[in-house]
């Protein structure tokens, strides 16, 4: 009879070298009433070899001595000329240990010669062709998943290609991507229902962090290993698919001695003969990289959303400082006695304009490619800005000290960004200090030689202002110190750490061409050292009194929607010497200069204003005027734009709000002394 699952004979290609043995196995093989058994017998290897290079079977009966090979060497051979046909080891007594070795390396079971009948022999036979079978289907399931997540991948990193260049995290995402690309670890599971029993794959248990056994071919022991939030899930799923016959496909977390991973499991049951589930096979992948890459892609998009955001908010903002910042500063002049507590009311509110002033600059700079403006500054005053907010905020139980030196060299760079560099190094400071402690802030002049390039590849040669954090708090783990500057990488519960600080600081750094270094011990604090560019020869450029920049009653229209802004730019440009006429739109501008074209030296209009705004008026107004200077207005660019909405509208000049009372009168002196 024929096999009644394969609907064909069974071809049995047996290679024994005992004649006895050989006519043992036909006969055990004969006796079998539901299947139909072809037996090839060989006594070599050679011949075997031939054999199934010249025709087909279904298994293969291996005995472990023969007369040209000897041993597992004879299965290698038979494995690697045919990896796909299922081999049933045949050993004596005194030998088991190398049957179960034989097994290991690929058999599918083993059989002891004197302990065999017709019964074990075709069962083993059967079994040997099945669970060959099934490792091919778990195989291919296994190429198209790995496959699945391939395509997966590539796409994270199409999307990742799209995220900002301001956040230098790319590389970083991109090595995650290829690692995830390469990980594609799984572990076989077979899981026996009716009698609970599991067999678990090595690199299965690998995965779940335990070693070699740790399961113990338990149901029970691997549940357990499930995160306590996702395991009465993952149960329900678990037998609601044996309920219904389909596989478990689900994501779930685990606790592993590294953190909390995550895993997919991908598997199938396989019914018995009366129809009722009786095994589930299947795989298990860690998807940990994917579900951060998914996360931060999900970062990404909200930071984008925000960007796109900024640029309406910054201009809202920066109408609103603009009247303030300006008003500050005529205070002074207009008033004719101030006492001191007026004097002291009248600077914090100056101070509080231009750290708004910042802020809003910080906000167009992320919203429109992280491009900001260097100038020459003083990184004493920085510290001496930052000691003073640190103060005002950090806890009572820290002590705060601040040395700089007086001869501090200057540094070329970007105010608003320095400033945030040394503020994040104190926070994360202040996070290490939850008991109190000790934050220090120094700075120095260092010249970087030869010998320090060797210790520090980063560095550059020359001179440099070297600025110091220390903290004397919990200290920074040896395992976790390589990560501390990737991005989204916190040690922070959630919701109190986004994982950006110290990756936006060594940012910043490098794009000053500067580095940084650490060193840290496990309670005994870190030291976080920044090394910027300095030149020893600059000096910075003294601002003119404003007295020296008063005009001569030059007309100035001024064309804003904002009455607040008219009103004070009125007060700030009567005050220096000039005459001003207002217009609150594009129409009212185009109106007013026709009435006094010949008495308007220079324009200053908003280049967003309703109905018709500044860049839609400006080329109005230059044709019905083509001498006049026009000076555009704005609170939605950043500076390093000024030139090309400069050259597009053909403007004399760009002013961003909120602008001083200085920054509007030298302007003003440099377009209309270019006038003539």
């Amino acid at each position: 009879m024929t096999d009644p699952r394969l609907g064909t004979s069974t071809r049995v290609l047996l290679i024994e070298d005992s004649a006895a043995d050989a006519r043992l196995l036909q006969e055990f093989l004969r006796e079998t009433l539901y299947d139909e058994f072809l037996l090839t017998h060989v006594e070599r290897l050679g011949k075997a070899l031939q054999q199934l290079q010249d025709n087909t079977y279904d298994v293969v009966l291996l005995d472990l001595t023969l007369p040209d090979s000897d041993g597992l060497s004879s299965l290698n051979a038979l494995l690697h000329q045919a990896p796909s046909v299922p081999i049933v080891v045949l050993t004596n007594t005194n030998n088991p240990e190398l049957a179960v070795e034989a097994v290991r390396q690929g058999a599918q079971d083993y059989l002891i010669k004197r302990q065999m009948h017709h019964e074990v022999l075709v069962r083993s036979l059967r079994y040997a062709i099945e669970r060959k079978q099934q490792a091919e289907a778990l195989r291919a399931a296994n190429e198209a998943l790995e496959h699945r997540v391939q395509a997966r991948t590539r796409e994270l990193e199409l999307a990742n290609q799209r995220l900002r260049q301001e956040v230098n995290y790319r590389q970083t995402v991109q090595e995650r991507l290829a690692l995830a690309q390469k990980a594609g670890k799984t572990g076989i599971f077979e899981w026996n229902i009716r009698s609970n029993e599991v067999t678990w794959s090595a690199e299965l248990e690998a995965l779940y962090g335990v070693s070699r056994g740790d399961f113990d071919g338990s149901y029970d022991n691997w549940i357990k290993a499930i995160h306590s939030e996702d395991r009465s899930r993952v149960e329900q799923d678990l037998w609601r698919s044996v309920t219904v016959g389909k596989g478990l496909n689900s994501e779930f977390r685990i606790s592993h001695p590294s953190g909390i991973r995550w895993i997919s499991v991908s598997s199938r049951i396989f019914n018995g003969e009366d129809g009722k589930p009786l095994r589930m096979l299947g795989i298990h992948l860690d998807i940990t990289e994917k579900k951060q890459l998914e996360s931060q892609f999900l970062q990404a998009q909200r930071l984008e959303s925000l960007g796109a955001l900024a640029s309406g908010i910054a201009h809202d903002l920066n109408n609103i400082l603009t009247p303030i910042l300006a008003a500050g500063q005529l205070l002074p002049i207009t008033l004719e006695t101030i006492d001191e507590r007026s004097q002291q009311l009248i600077e914090t509110l100056n101070c509080s304009a231009q750290r708004g002033i910042k802020l809003v600059q910080q906000i167009l700079s992320f919203a429109q490619d992280g491009k900001s403006v260097s100038s020459v500054l003083s990184i004493g005053d920085l510290l001496a800005e930052t000691n003073q907010i640190v103060k005002q905020t950090l806890p009572q139980s820290i002590n705060v000290h601040v040395e700089v030196p007086a001869d501090l060299w200057l540094v070329k760079g970007n105010e608003t960004q320095l400033h945030q560099v040394f503020m994040n190094l104190c926070v994360n400071a202040r996070d290490a200090m939850s008991e109190g402690g000790i934050l220090r802030v120094s700075a120095k002049n260092l010249v970087i030689d030869e010998p320090y390039l060797q210790m520090h590849g980063d560095a550059t040669p020359g001179p440099h202002v070297m600025v110091t954090v220390t903290d004397t708090g919990t200290g920074i783990a040896p395992e976790i110190q390589e990560h501390i500057f990737d991005p989204f990488f916190t040690t922070k519960s959630t919701g109190q750490g986004t994982g950006l600080g110290l990756a936006a600081v060594l940012n910043i750094v490098k794009s000053h061409n500067g580095f940084i270094t650490m060193q840290t011990a496990v309670g005994e604090g870190s030291q976080f050292h920044v090394y910027l560019p300095a030149d020893p020869n600059s000096v910075s450029v003294p601002t003119p009194p404003l007295e020296l920049l008063c005009g001569h009653q030059e007309v100035i229209l001024v064309v804003d929607d904002d009455p607040a802004i008219c009103k004070v730019m009125r007060l700030s440009l009567e005050t220096y010497g000039y005459q001003v006429l207002i217009a609150n739109d594009g129409l009212g501008a185009i109106a007013m200069l026709a009435e006094h074209r010949a008495l308007v030296r220079c324009i200053l209009i908003d280049l967003m204003m309703p109905d018709m705004d500044g860049q839609t008026a400006i080329p109005l107004l230059q044709r019905l005027q083509p001498e006049v200077k026009v000076v555009a207005m704005t609170g939605a660019i950043i500076p390093t734009q000024a030139d090309s909405v400069a050259n597009e509208l053909r403007l004399d000049g760009t002013l961003n709000k909120p602008f001083t009372t200085r920054d509007l009168l030298m302007l003003l002196q440099k377009v209309l002394v270019s006038q003539g």
